[in-house]
């Protein structure tokens, strides 16, 4: 049986993580995605998420974010599927259009 979804951690400095997901992203499968994220990202301040591979449901909600709560920074590359599905108030979260901002601001000191 294959994977629903997967996860790499690309990268990993001090409290800082980088890591990709990737795969079809149900509403069953977004608590479990969501519960993974968590655990990879416990101890971190800063994640940058690249979530452009994953595969969204046109027509199904996917009520919860996948995102973990922990970390104070959150930078996402994702479809604007999913873009469209998060609350505009988290502003931990900031979205990039490509790998190379994400990355610069990802990697940036903290101010």
């Amino acid at each position: 049986m294959s994977a629903l979804f997967r996860i790499r951690v690309l990268a990993v400095s001090d409290t800082g993580l980088w890591c990709a997901a990737g795969g079809r992203l149900t509403p069953a499968t977004s608590r479990a995605l969501h519960i993974e994220l968590t655990a990879r990202c416990a101890d971190t301040t800063v994640v940058g998420l690249d979530l452009r591979q994953l595969r969204l449901p046109q027509d199904e909600f996917l009520p919860n974010p996948l995102w973990p709560a922990d970390p104070t920074m959150i930078h996402l590359l994702a479809p604007p599927l999913l873009r469209s599905r998060t609350t505009p108030d988290d502003d931990r979260l900031h979205w990039h259009t490509d790998l190379d901002t994400a990355w610069q601001a990802r990697s940036a000191p903290a101010p």
